[in-house]
């Protein structure tokens, strides 16, 4: 193996080891001056204010990472300068993990046309701070959430479960199940709206069929496209009256989320997508 891929192992490896269960928050706020229109003479010139920000916690509310996207060619250091620098950037993204925390990372908007605005700020040095600065305000108003996290219908500290689930399934998959679940079960939501009127809705589980078809209902949407299995399986998650008639994939053997934890993913999913139609703050 050669140095380089020795080396770049060994970064994986430490990066595995480091991994931990984040929780998001997203937010975007209209920053109005910091950037400008560098190209067109025409009026209005179009301009993109967005200030957008993915903040990232671990369980214990620590920021792990505060993702930044903005819209400015960072080129404030004169071309006379022939030296690398990270510019405006650098700056910003020493400014945020200085006072927020974390590790910051800069991703570029669409910026063929547009470049920082100095404003009243005289160098790359203060523009940089002033805009990290409008970073950490943003990113300390936001509240991360975690994946939603159910209790469990079966008592999996029962070492009898374990010997019971292995001759009823395959037993290499029940360490899977007991290492899932042995904190609660937390089951992977995933919601995205297109052109505002087609959703798609992913959740990681067997979803009994009246779920999708009142999510369908109720969303108020031209399509809606429910994808069960998605990203990760959770097993069953039969209605609440499915749970009270018993049966195949209502019991506790192939369901073992809390009675209603459908319910509330639902919920919660066309709560997200009136959010992403501006119909909910």
């Amino acid at each position: 193996m050669g140095l380089h891929a020795s080396s770049a192992l060994a970064r994986i490896l430490e990066a595995d080891a480091k991994l931990a269960p984040p929780r998001m928050a997203t937010g975007v706020v209209k920053l109005n001056g910091f950037n400008r229109n560098r190209h067109t003479k025409l009026e209005p010139k179009p301009v993109d204010p967005d200030l957008g920000v993915i903040r990232l916690d671990d369980r214990d509310d620590k920021p792990l990472a505060v993702i930044v996207n903005f819209t400015a060619h960072p080129t404030m250091i004169s071309a006379a300068v022939l030296k690398f620098s990270a510019d405006y950037v650098g700056v910003l993204k020493a400014t945020v993990e200085k006072e927020f925390g974390g590790q910051a990372v800069f991703m570029q908007g669409a910026a063929g046309d547009m470049s920082a605005n100095r404003g009243e700020n005289k160098d790359c040095q203060e523009y940089g701070q002033a805009l990290g600065r409008e970073v950490v305000k943003l990113a300390a108003s936001l509240k991360p959430e975690e994946r939603p996290k159910f209790g469990a219908r079966i008592d999996w500290s029962n070492p009898g479960i374990k010997t019971a689930f292995g001759a009823a399934f395959f037993p290499e998959l029940i360490p899977n199940f007991m290492d899932e679940y042995h904190d609660g079960i937390r089951p992977r939501l995933t919601v995205a709206l297109l052109n505002g009127d087609i959703a798609l809705v992913g959740a990681s589980g067997e979803f009994f069929c009246n779920h999708a078809l009142r999510l369908k209902e109720r969303a108020r949407v031209n399509q809606l496209f429910f994808f069960g299995y998605g990203n990760g399986y959770h097993q069953y998650f039969p209605t609440i009256e499915a749970v009270a008639e018993g049966g195949c994939g209502a019991d506790a053997t192939v369901s073992p989320v809390e009675v209603g934890a459908g319910e509330k993913m639902m919920n919660t999913a066309l709560t997200w997508l009136y959010q992403m139609r501006g119909k909910i703050k």
